[in-house]
């Protein structure tokens, strides 16, 4: 029987057999590695990015929507505050959309409650917004308007004909009148009475004036009650003066005193007053105040919401990472084993062969003589 010849092809054969099976089983490990290191990450960073994101342009939402409507807002202002938060709306749109079909069905539907119902008080506070400044900006034109009408008329008509009764008490002179009168006809019961309500009717326009002009630009409802009780004295106070002064106001009387004085008691309590327009603006006001409040518990509820399915998302990855983990080992193992099977069996096919080469008959083997 001839010993088995191992020729110079046999060993090349073979050795290659043994780089491939040995090179196929490392990159089967890696590859098994890989996997594992990928599994299920695909949708849990997806799913973590966009209740991120989510989360992050709602409250820039919320924030922007917060500003409460003040006299500095310009169009300019209101028209990039609208630009910015349809940006945001977009993008909160575009972040739920990559949610749906993840899974956490229920937290992701509660979420897009929350983020909808902000959407929706936030464009209620925009469209209710230009009425609220139309608002604000009639109320600072009748300020204008009043302190135009009492400071720099009325006012200075009461105190011009008050210094003038006064002069004509003292003195018995007048401007107004054609003769000088004697000391007690200057100063008769009738003399002092117009004075008295010249007085009154001065210091009840200075109350009167006042409180409008508050209530003109006033934003906080608190005062209105304790506004309109002093206004509505004042004006009962200027009623009786005007009352009495229409029909024995004298010579010294300036002739605006009675129609300007009337002209703020309308300002105040006729149709379309000031008080009725700061009641319809308060409104608006409070309306405004209550989304904003709302939207800050629905930014909570939402947050609270999105902090939940984080927790979820990585719950369910640890999870499906411990079960890659486990069956990337038994992948591993059984790469391993498939590598020393081929090594080991490569290594007998080529003993076999030699084997057979070595026999006589094979036309491969030495002969002897």
């Amino acid at each position: 029987m001839g010993q088995p010849r191992i020729t110079a092809p046999l060993v090349i054969t073979t050795l290659g057999a043994l780089i491939v099976i040995i090179a196929l089983s490392a990159v089967g490990w890696t590859v098994i590695g890989n996997l594992n290191d990928q599994a299920g990450k695909g949708d849990h960073v997806e799913v973590l990015a966009a209740a991120l994101a989510v989360s992050r342009h709602s409250s820039s939402l919320a924030a922007t929507g917060a500003v409460q409507s003040n006299a500095g807002m310009t169009r300019a202002s209101v028209i990039e505050a609208r630009r910015s938060i349809a940006g945001l709306k977009t993008e909160i749109a575009n972040s739920l959309a990559l949610l749906e079909g993840k899974g956490h069905a229920d937290r992701v539907s509660r979420i897009n409650e929350h983020a909808n119902l902000l959407v929706s008080n936030i464009d209620l506070i925009e469209n209710g917004r230009p009425d609220l400044l139309r608002a604000m900006l009639a109320g600072v034109q009748n300020h204008q308007k009043l302190s135009m009408s009492t400071t720099r008329e009325l006012v200075p008509a009461i105190s011009g004909s008050l210094d003038n009764q006064y002069y004509f008490m003292t003195s018995g002179k007048s401007d107004s009148r054609d003769r000088v009168a004697a000391g007690s006809e200057a100063f008769s019961q009738e003399e002092f009475i117009r004075y008295t309500h010249m007085s009154t009717l001065l210091n009840s326009v200075a109350v009167a004036h006042s409180s409008l002009a508050v209530v003109s630009r006033m934003v906080n409802p608190n005062l209105v009650a304790n506004l309109e009780e002093a206004f509505d004295t004042a004006t009962q106070r200027m009623e009786r003066s005007v009352e009495y002064l229409a029909e024995n106001g004298g010579p010294e009387l300036d002739p605006r005193v009675i129609p300007l004085s009337e002209r703020l008691i309308e300002t105040g309590a006729g149709q379309g007053n000031y008080f009725d327009a700061l009641r319809t603006r308060l409104v608006m006001f409070a309306r405004e105040r209550e989304l904003i409040a709302a939207n800050e518990r629905i930014l909570d509820g939402l947050q609270a919401e999105v902090d939940a399915l984080v927790q979820d998302v990585e719950r369910d990855y640890t999870a499906s990472k411990a079960s890659s983990s486990q069956g990337a080992s038994t992948g591993r193992i059984i790469m391993l084993i498939v590598g020393i099977v081929g090594v080991i069996g490569t290594l007998l096919a080529a003993g076999y062969f030699a084997f057979r080469t070595s026999q006589p008959g094979t036309g491969s083997s030495e002969t002897t003589d």
